[in-house]
């Protein structure tokens, strides 16, 4: 039901600007006679001139809407409701709280465009920005959808004009790059300048409206994909040019965490006489399986630190020309050395022709320039593809300024830690963030048995040959030593474990005596019940309601004795996931708590002897 109102909203909507569009505007007087004469200027007019005066009549009258308030002019909104990658597979439909569209003259991009989306059949001249399912396009023999996916958003029609139309995202950049899927279809018009092609144009702007040098390149050098017979990823049917799915790379590393807007533009050629258009899918999505080339960080067969080896897995860009052969092209890899945000050294393959993985030897104390107390280093990866002379793209790993990784010098160590490194590293951050929790669990306890029975030892003075050496064993009367347990999560008291929620809580294990440590410690098992201690529902579909990860078992190791007034304590992390659970009551059991008990003890004794006179 709610898909048929968004459907029925947005018919509305069409129907709405189809009404604008088509309104009546009072023209100029001489308005027809200016546009003859601009006309009968064209060497080639590809158009009538009365097809010519229908055009410019509805470019005037759009116009007209803007100036008038009628229409909205497109201006990048950075809209909170809108994020990086929301509504990237287009799964059902265009989602116009993630999207912005646009229309307008492909003479004046994107200058005077008009806000809003109108969708609708290919051949309908005022079809802009439309959602098309799985099949086959009627132009050309390419399916309508990219390869694993089930949607995707047609820019533009094949109707002729001087038309062009956009899809739009602003957002505050966190990814250094961005993939997407796209197909074109367009006329290729002979004799026409390239700036008058039909086009497919990827276009990356700073808040300003600057476009950011380098966000994009077609592998031409250029953010401008033109009808173009003589590119080796194009198929020709007739006069119409088309280049089947294939993936491309943004990036945005030069501007992580400030304002961007990727806009895809499909339009018309300039002369009013072709067309061209364009879809858009799976972006936000990976390049794997792209005709165009593909690069991944092989993390597998990877070293992390000292002597060793940074390894990519890598797929040729290919193609087939017009008599079915395939053409396999080549890549070149490069590895750039960043310490501190700063290029040091670069590394190069040979150009690759064959093969699937590329591996680079790394010897940090080898590398010129190399800081190594700085510890570490991180890197990037930029991958050339080309078929023959003709750059296909360039595809990105990491960014310039912290690598593959978050942070500064950490992608790659300069030497390897020990496992007590590790070890000691883990435990202080989860400290430090299980410290942060503010919300505590009162423990639910257990009561055990008393096993504290006395026995006699029977050492009554006979004589050692008469003892039973059982009689003479006795249980040390100790006091209950134990560390004290917590179980703590959310950021603020306000936090609340909800029906429907995911929580990352700790388990924190805390030792407050200065001569004891608990060894070994470990919790067997993590059960959830009800209040009652019974078993908590499961869903209609059978699965849990509330889930524990782990269910067990955690290992803390060690944990110490107090030391200088502050006891010592080891955490461990606890995702609670509560899937539709009922409210009320719950108990976190916490089962076969185990531990074994390092008393440290000083004492002295005190023997009499009596020595004997010679």
């Amino acid at each position: 039901m709610k898909k048929e109102k968004n459907s029925s909203q947005e018919l509305s909507k069409n129907l709405e600007l189809d009404k604008l569009l088509n309104m009546e505007i009072e023209f100029p007087k001489d308005f027809e006679k200016n546009q003859k004469a601009k006309f009968d200027k064209l060497k080639d007019p590809e158009i009538s001139f009365s097809k010519h005066l229908e055009f410019e009549k509805q470019q005037y009258r759009n116009q007209a809407l803007l100036n008038q308030g009628l229409t909205a002019k497109y201006k990048p909104v950075l809209n909170p409701a809108m994020t990086e990658c929301g509504n990237g597979d287009f799964q059902e439909k265009i989602d116009l709280s993630e999207w912005q569209g646009a229309y307008g003259d492909v003479r004046n991009i994107p200058g005077s465009f008009t806000d809003g989306f109108i969708s609708g059949a290919i051949n309908n001249g005022n079809s802009h920005q439309t959602w098309v399912g799985p099949g086959t396009d009627p132009n050309a023999p390419i399916q309508t959808i990219a390869p694993s996916s089930v949607g995707a958003v047609r820019i533009g029609n094949n109707v002729n004009g001087y038309g062009a139309e956009l899809i739009s995202k602003t957002f505050i950049a966190s990814k250094s790059t961005i993939s997407f899927w796209y197909a074109t279809v367009m006329q290729n018009p002979i004799g026409h300048p390239p700036s008058d092609q039909p086009l497919f144009w990827v276009r990356v702007t700073d808040a300003g409206g600057a476009i950011i040098p380098g966000a994009f390149d077609f592998g031409n050098g250029s953010d401008k994909l033109i009808a173009d017979k003589n590119n080796p990823f194009f198929k020709s049917i007739g006069d119409v040019v088309y280049k089947d799915w294939s993936c491309a790379q943004i990036d945005l590393s030069s501007h992580i965490g400030r304002q961007v807007t990727i806009e895809f533009i499909a339009g018309d050629c300039g002369y009013g006489g072709h067309w061209g258009y364009a879809y858009i899918g799976r972006y936000c999505d990976t390049c794997k399986g792209s005709p165009t080339g593909t690069i991944n960080y092989d993390c597998d067969n990877s070293h992390q630190c000292g002597n060793g080896t940074l390894c990519f897995e890598y797929t040729l860009p290919h193609t087939v020309d017009a008599q079915g052969n395939t053409i396999t092209g080549t890549v070149d890899i490069k590895l750039d050395i960043i310490q501190n945000g700063i290029l040091i050294a670069s590394l190069s393959s040979p150009t690759l022709s064959s093969g699937n993985n590329y591996c680079f030897a790394i010897d940090p104390s080898t590398i010129s320039g190399l800081n190594l107390g700085l510890g570490g280093f991180d890197f990037m990866v930029n991958a050339k593809f080309m078929i023959g002379s003709t750059v296909v793209a360039t595809k990105k790993i990491g960014n310039p300024q912290s690598g593959v990784a978050k942070g500064l010098n950490n992608d790659y160590m300069v030497t390897c830690k020990t496992c007590d490194d590790y070890k000691n590293e883990i435990e202080a951050e989860l400290l430090r963030k299980c410290k942060g929790k503010a919300n505590k669990l009162e423990p639910y306890v257990c009561k055990c048995p008393d096993n504290d029975a006395e026995s006699d030892c029977g050492c009554s003075g006979k004589p050692q040959d008469e003892q039973v050496p059982k009689d003479c064993c006795e249980k040390a009367k100790l006091p209950k030593l134990e560390p004290c347990i917590s179980l703590s999560w959310g950021d603020s008291a306000c936090d609340c474990l909800e029906t429907t929620d995911f929580e990352v809580a700790c388990i924190t294990v805390c030792n407050k005596y200065e001569n004891v440590s608990f060894e070994d410690f470990r919790i067997s098992k993590i059960v959830i019940t009800d209040g009652n201690g019974n078993p908590v529902q499961n869903l209609p579909n059978g699965k849990p309601s509330i889930e524990l990860v782990p269910s067990g078992a955690i290992c803390f190791g060690d944990i110490p004795p107090c030391e200088k007034g502050n006891p010592s304590c080891i955490s461990r992390e606890l995702v609670i996931n509560t899937l539709g659970a009922r409210s009320g009551k719950y108990q976190i059991r916490l089962q076969g708590i185990c531990y074994k008990i390092r008393l440290s003890q000083q004492t002295e004794i005190c023997f009499d002897i009596t020595l004997c006179g010679d």
